[in-house]
C-alpha cells in the first residue's frame, strides 16, 4: 500500500467533490489501458483491480492507494517521487510518500472497517438507492459482488467458503463525491471468513461498488 501525504497552500479548498476523479485520472495515466477498461465477469459486470481512499482536512491531503498488482503500486510511487502528485489545477505545496506492507497473518478470518457501498436501481426513476449494511439485500449484493470480482480477476470461480458478517454500522451515512454525483455509504466493521487468496484480494481491491471512486477501501482492525 502507498500512502501519499500532501500539503495544500490554502485551508479547506472547495475541491472535495473532484478529488476522487482527479486521483483516478492520475492513476490511469501511469498504468496500462487494461486497468482503465477493467476486468469483465461473464455476467458483463466490470471490476477494477485496485482501490484508494482520500482524507482531506484543513491543509492536509492523505491518499491511500492499493493494487492487486504490486508492480502498479511501485509505478505510482515512482511517478509521485519523480514528477510529484498532479491533481488537475490543484497546487500541491509539498508531498511525502511511504510504502506500507500489508502482508499479515491472515489465516481464514479477518476483521476490517471501511465505507462499503451497495445499491439497487429504483424501478421508476432508474436512480440508485444506496442500502444500509444491516439490510439483507445489502449483504446479498456484497457477497455476490465479491465472488464475481474474484472470478473476473483470476479467471475462475471462487470455490471456497465466504462469510461476511456485519459487526457494526454507523447511525448516519457519509457522502462521497465523484464527478457530479454522490455515493451514500455507511461506515461498517465486518468479520470476513474466506480462503487466504480471497482475503488478500479484498484488502487489495476493496469491498463493494465504486472501488476506483474513493469508496470500498477496507483496513484490518
Amino acid at each position: 500500500m502507498i500512502v501519499i501525504r500532501a500539503t495544500l497552500p490554502s485551508k479547506n479548498l472547495p475541491v472535495r467533490r473532484v478529488l476522487a476523479k482527479l486521483f483516478q485520472s492520475y492513476v490511469y495515466k501511469h498504468l496500462p489501458a487494461k486497468e482503465h477498461q477493467g476486468y469483465k465477469h461473464p455476467s458483463g459486470k466490470v471490476f477494477k483491480s485496485m482501490n484508494f481512499k482520500i482524507l482531506y482536512k484543513d491543509y492536509n491531503l492523505i491518499i491511500k492507494y492499493v493494487s492487486h498488482n504490486k508492480n502498479y503500486e511501485r509505478r505510482i510511487a515512482e511517478a509521485v517521487l519523480i514528477d510529484g502528485l498532479k491533481l488537475g489545477e490543484i497546487h500541491i505545496a509539498s508531498t511525502e510518500l511511504s510504502l506500507h506492507n500489508r502482508e499479515i497473518e491472515l489465516g481464514k478470518k479477518i476483521k476490517v472497517q471501511g465505507y462499503v457501498a451497495a445499491a439497487i436501481k429504483d424501478g421508476h426513476s432508474n436512480k440508485k438507492i444506496y442500502l444500509e449494511p444491516k439490510t439483507h439485500k445489502y449483504q446479498e449484493i456484497i457477497h455476490k459482488h465479491t465472488e464475481q470480482k474474484y472470478q473476473a480477476l483470476f479467471g475462475k470461480p471462487y470455490e471456497g467458503d465466504l462469510k461476511i458478517k456485519l459487526l457494526y454500522q454507523s447511525r448516519k451515512p457519509k457522502r462521497f463525491f465523484y464527478n457530479k454525483g454522490a455515493i451514500v455509504v455507511w461506515h461498517g466493521v465486518y468479520e470476513i471468513e474466506a480462503e487466504e487468496k480471497m482475503l488478500k484480494l479484498i484488502l487489495d481491491t476493496g469491498l463493494g461498488a465504486h472501488a476506483m471512486q474513493g469508496v470500498g477501501f477496507v483496513e484490518v482492525v
